[in-house]
């Protein structure tokens, strides 16, 4: 039996949902393929949030005054560009938790957006393949939208990029157009490259679309100071926290997009991961077969500056591109939300490599110049604490 998208038969599977997750097989691949398994997805996920939040009694954040995060293409112009103008704004803010004392330590950092980049730097270790994976970077893209309000003046939320909708070509994607409501263009065009092999993952790289300065749209003039760090054919600076003015660069490349950013992969991750361990292997590409998951094919579809491993938040596009990791991780949580919503696995260190005490919700998260540290717990929930966010 395959549901078909209608108010009665969301609300049975919805029902069903609370009970438990939905299957995969409730949907044909025609259907996984096209999209409408996920949007019938997402529905079941926002019905059980509703229900969820009517059991929890008398609490300020409900759905209906929650904030709502939206697909940047679908934001009006307006939208689009007081976003941009924050973020932009961001990257000429000067520092706001770097001491004075420290500033010697740290050159590279000139700018409020620095101290987003160098926090990633300096944590790169131990905030990938670990169990606070999905919640650091969640609270991580919190604060900076709540930076563009207070800094800068933005009254809208967080955007998030679906790049499964640019699967086919990101470049030509309409929020790549270059105009002045869009996230900027691709890089400058540079011919003439070969493959490069990627041995992490064990795969040839076939050069993207660009590859050069970003040349048009709102951060054509930016100039980034830190990184890259780990970029292959770049010229990596020699020390972590380097000043390295530049230019930002993009490479949109298909490559990767097709392989793992499809909408059937995102579905396919979402409805195949009973269990948490999975769904954060299979989505980092950690899984047997898929060396980049959904999570690194979107760095490396956007490429340049955005596919460093460390120096990645230097592009403003790494904030939607977290926004919808952070989508799918909402959604997976909400298909099953009694079981999902507290569930944390994992070390503190990549890969477990050096050896780590299993986290648990008790521990302290470090978010070096972002914020304090700040209670596992308290970053499991959209709805809980400060958060008080949903997406649509």
């Amino acid at each position: 039996m395959h549901f078909k998208t209608s108010v009665a038969a969301l609300a049975s599977i919805s029902a069903l949902a609370a009970a438990q997750a939905p299957s995969i097989d409730q949907w044909t691949q025609q259907e996984i393929n096209n999209g409408t398994a996920w949007t019938e997805v997402t529905q079941i996920a926002s019905e059980n949030q509703i229900y969820n939040l009517g059991t929890r009694g008398d609490v300020s954040c409900q759905y209906g005054n929650a904030k709502v995060r939206k697909e940047f293409r679908y934001m009006s112009n307006e939208d689009r560009k007081a976003f941009t103008d924050a973020a932009t704004c961001l990257m000429k803010t000067p520092p706001q938790h770097m001491r004075a004392d420290q500033a010697k330590n740290y050159p590279g950092v000139k700018s409020r957006h620095d101290e987003y980049v160098a926090t990633h730097i300096n944590m790169t270790m131990n905030i990938h393949a670990t169990a606070d994976f999905l919640a650091w970077h969640r609270n991580f893209i919190w604060h900076y939208e709540s930076d563009l309000k207070t800094l800068c003046g933005y009254e809208g939320t967080l955007p998030y990029w679906n790049w499964a909708l640019d699967a086919a070509a990101p470049q030509d994607s309409p929020l790549f157009n270059g105009d002045e409501y869009s996230m900027g263009s691709n890089g400058e065009y540079i011919s003439g490259r070969s493959d490069t092999y990627l041995y992490t993952q064990g795969i040839n790289m076939p050069p993207g679309t660009g590859g050069g300065c970003v040349n048009s749209g709102p951060f054509k003039s930016v100039q980034l100071h830190l990184g890259p760090l780990d970029l292959p054919n770049a010229e990596n600076v020699n020390s972590n926290y380097q000043y390295n003015p530049r230019c930002l660069k993009r490479d949109f490349n298909s490559f990767f997009s097709n392989r793992y950013n499809t909408i059937s992969n995102v579905t396919e991750l979402v409805l195949e991961s009973i269990y948490l361990e999975d769904f954060q292997d299979r989505m980092q590409g950690y899984a047997s077969g898929d060396p980049f998951g959904v999570h690194g094919g979107g760095h490396w579809t956007v490429g340049g500056d955005a596919s460093d491993f460390h120096s990645s938040p230097n592009d403003p596009l790494f904030f939607l591109h977290h926004g919808m990791i952070d989508y799918i991780w909402t959604t997976w949580q909400n298909l099953d939300i009694y079981r999902r919503q507290l569930i944390i696995k994992g070390t503190s260190t990549l890969g477990n490599s050096p050896p780590s005490a299993e986290m648990t919700l008790d521990d302290m998260i470090p978010f070096g110049f972002v914020t304090g540290d700040v209670e596992f717990r308290k970053l499991m929930d959209t709805f809980g604490d400060a958060y008080c966010y949903r997406y649509e």
